[in-house]
């Protein structure tokens, strides 16, 4: 294999470990995207544009309907099935090749990533459940998706030290009217806080 000569060399790619013993483990390297190699190989797998096959049958309803093209591929493809109601036959026929379409591009992007392991896998391995388990594969195809997304991260809650601790604390009332003076509510405030600190030192 020939080598770059780095002034200083990217670190060695992480293994991600998936599987279990009922269903085998396998050690995957982690990439954090699709390398250029792999997207050959799932373009050269011909698999149906879905734009293009909800563009051409958007338009053959469009004909039939008299509504814009636009507002059909938009319901075709977000599942709006209540927009082609009167459609559903053909709603019904797209949402299955989309399912299949899918399910097709899965294997081809779980086999992509299996030959970072093995260079001579086929697709035809991939879709063996004598050779890899099919719980396993959907681990796999989980893994290359993530992977092909650039493992996207998911947004965590926000607590309350990422706030700053800010829980308005309320104020303790007097029993005597405000005077209106700015300067004698500012030291009435400023010894409640000191009165807080006092209470909330141990001992």
């Amino acid at each position: 294999m020939l080598k770059l000569p780095f002034k200083t060399s990217p670190k060695e790619f992480e293994l991600a470990i998936i599987g279990n013993d009922i269903i085998g483990i396998l050690e995957l390297p982690k990439y954090g995207d699709i390398s250029p190699n792999e997207r050959l190989f799932i373009k050269a797998a011909n698999l149906t544009d879905i734009r293009i096959a909800a563009v051409k049958l958007a338009k053959d309803i469009a004909v039939k309907s008299g509504n814009k093209v636009i507002d059909i591929y938009n319901a075709l493809t977000q599942g709006d099935s209540e927009s082609l109601a009167e459609y559903l036959e053909e709603f019904v026929t797209f949402q299955d090749l989309l399912e299949e379409n899918s399910s097709a591009r899965s294997l081809v992007l779980a086999t992509a990533v299996i030959q970072r392991l093995v260079p001579d896998w086929k697709l035809e391995n991939t879709g063996d459940p004598n050779q890899i388990h099919p719980q396993l594969l959907n681990l796999v195809i989980e893994f290359a998706k993530n992977e092909e997304a650039g493992w996207p991260i998911e947004a965590t809650p926000i607590t309350e030290e990422d706030l700053g601790n800010s829980t308005p604390t309320p104020e303790i009332p007097t029993g005597q009217k405000s005077t209106g003076d700015a300067e004698d509510t500012g030291r009435r405030k400023k010894d409640l806080v000191k009165e807080g600190l006092v209470v909330s030192q141990p001992g």
